[in-house]
């Protein structure tokens, strides 16, 4: 039985979802032990070495074109995921995630067509207002870590597509995640 495009797509973009939010809760849970950057680190750790044993991406022969967007996807990855954390250490893990959202929400709005399309985007869009309720008592430095996750999940998509139009397969998603920049880490010069 064949799953047409569509299907497929709308199974990746759930599972996708249901991965991210669960990996955030159990990350959360960690906070006491680890603190956001802690959990950060942890996680990012265990995605390059999944992805190093099983991806085995070539280093070797890769060009500054090349590395130029795998270098911005591993900046914009630490970033976050840092954000993303440290977000929801201040204010929590649904509205964390949910202003998050607006990073894919506002690429999917910018590629949409059709007046459904973008009724639904702001519909949604108004909804994640409407749940940040802004006040005196609001985390406003706890908004501004979720909405820099936000846009550094829309520039992830966008570099996700340069990287996998110039680096076959997932190599360059895999070099990404395996930077030190991934999680934080400052490069260290070769010389």
């Amino acid at each position: 039985m064949h799953m047409s495009r569509q299907t497929r797509g709308i199974g990746l973009v759930l599972g996708s979802a249901a991965s991210n939010q669960t990996g955030a809760a159990l990350g959360a849970m960690a906070f006491p032990t680890l603190t956001p950057v802690g959990v950060v680190a942890v996680r990012q750790i265990v995605t390059a070495v999944a992805l190093m044993a099983t991806i085995r991406p070539r280093v070797r022969g890769l060009t500054r074109r090349q590395w130029l967007p795998i270098i911005g996807l591993a900046v914009v990855f630490g970033v976050m995921n840092l954000g993303l954390y440290s977000a929801v250490d201040r204010i929590g893990l649904g509205l964390a995630v949910t202003l998050e959202f607006l990073g894919p929400l506002t690429i999917a709005v910018c590629g949409a067509r059709g007046t459904v399309s973008v009724g639904c985007a702001l519909t949604a869009a108004l909804g994640v207002v409407t749940l940040t309720r802004p006040g005196p008592t609001t985390d406003y430095v706890g908004i501004g870590f979720a909405l820099i996750a936000a846009l550094s999940w829309a520039c992830y998509i966008l570099l996700n597509r340069s990287v996998g139009r110039l680096v076959p397969g997932v190599q360059g998603s895999a070099l990404a995640a395996s930077s030190p920049r991934a999680c934080g880490c400052p490069l260290r010069s070769a010389g």
